[in-house]
C-alpha cells in the first residue's frame, strides 16, 4: 500500500466574504456532492478521522509531532483495514476447478 498518502491533508480554506451575494443555505445535497467529489482514499481518511473523533481542520491544528503520530496510526490502521478486507475476499472466492 504504498501509494496511500496521508501526509497532505491539509484545512480547507477560507472563502471571502461577498456582502452582496446573499450565503446560500446548506443542503444535503450540498453534502452528497462534497463526498461524491472525494477520492477514495479522502474517503477513507475522513472515515477514519470521524471514528476518533477529529476534524481535518482540528488535525491541521494540531503540533506537528502531535499530527505525525496520528497520520502514522492512520495509516497502520487503514493499511490493516484494506489488507484484512483483501484476505476476506480471497477466503471468500471459491476455488477454480
Amino acid at each position: 500500500m504504498s501509494g496511500l498518502s496521508f501526509g497532505a491533508i491539509m484545512a480547507p480554506t477560507a472563502q471571502p466574504a461577498s456582502s452582496s451575494i446573499a450565503a446560500k443555505p446548506h443542503s444535503a445535497a450540498d453534502d452528497f456532492l462534497a463526498y461524491m467529489k472525494e477520492s477514495p482514499a479522502q474517503r477513507m481518511e475522513d472515515s477514519w478521522l470521524a471514528a476518533h473523533g477529529l476534524t481535518r481542520e482540528a488535525l491541521a491544528a494540531m503540533p506537528p509531532s502531535q499530527r505525525d503520530a496520528v497520520l502514522k496510526q492512520m495509516a497502520k490502521d487503514i493499511k490493516d483495514q484494506v489488507t484484512q478486507s483483501v484476505q476476506d475476499k480471497a477466503q471468500k472466492k471459491p476455488a477454480a476447478a
